[in-house]
């Protein structure tokens, strides 16, 4: 609970010196939104799993908040902090014919900062995006699950989208994958596990 509390902090810190910094040169630099879709989990193992192991993935759903400054007429920062309610774990099939599921990064706070790169035109601007993701796994328990946790991660993300304005606000839909780098594993029966998602995302922003 500690690291999500500082991790939102340096978040909203981060806005703060952006929101400043934009509202000195221009006003509409600076924008706020938030954001809701839906992602499906890609767990990968290094390694072979035992014989009685299985991996499983399948849809989750996110939301968060964001801001965007602009940079330059094609650059912008997106800087997001997103809540992942994840869909993927390894089952285990034990000798009396029950079964154990590890869930890896069940739900998981993500702090992003996104450099987008825009074609912009009056009606729909495309876009493309890549930046760091560090997620960090919030604990949630379950009878039927493992004792074990899941190792915090840094992903690097990628993806493309539309930017569609409207008179209040703008709509962006956008896919995104992010690529996780590091284990997330601690269960000492299964080798190193890389985790990786593809998101379909909906931003709002005035």
């Amino acid at each position: 609970m500690k690291k999500v509390i500082f991790a939102t902090g340096l978040f909203i810190s981060f806005l703060a010196v952006f929101s400043q910094s934009g509202s000195s040169v221009n006003e509409k630099r600076m924008k706020y939104g938030f954001n809701l879709g839906i992602n499906h989990s890609n767990l990968l193992g290094d390694e072979m799993l035992s014989s009685n192991a299985s991996l499983s993935n399948n849809l989750g759903f996110r939301l968060g908040i964001l801001a965007d400054y602009k940079i330059s007429k094609f650059l912008s920062i997106s800087p997001k902090a997103e809540m992942s309610f994840n869909n993927s774990e390894v089952n285990f099939n034990n000798i009396d014919g029950s079964q154990t599921e590890y869930e890896i990064m069940p739900i998981s706070l993500d702090f992003m900062a996104h450099f987008v790169f825009k074609k912009n035109n009056e009606k729909l601007s495309p876009y493309f995006l890549f930046g760091p993701n560090v997620k960090i796994p919030i604990s949630k328990k379950n009878d039927n699950i493992t004792a074990y946790s899941t190792n915090s991660d840094f992903a690097i993300d990628f993806g493309i989208g539309i930017d569609k304005p409207f008179t209040y606000f703008n709509f962006s839909p956008e896919i995104r994958y992010s690529f996780g780098l590091l284990n997330v594993n601690q269960h000492p029966s299964i080798p190193s596990l890389k985790f990786h998602n593809i998101s379909l995302v909906f931003n709002f922003i005035g």
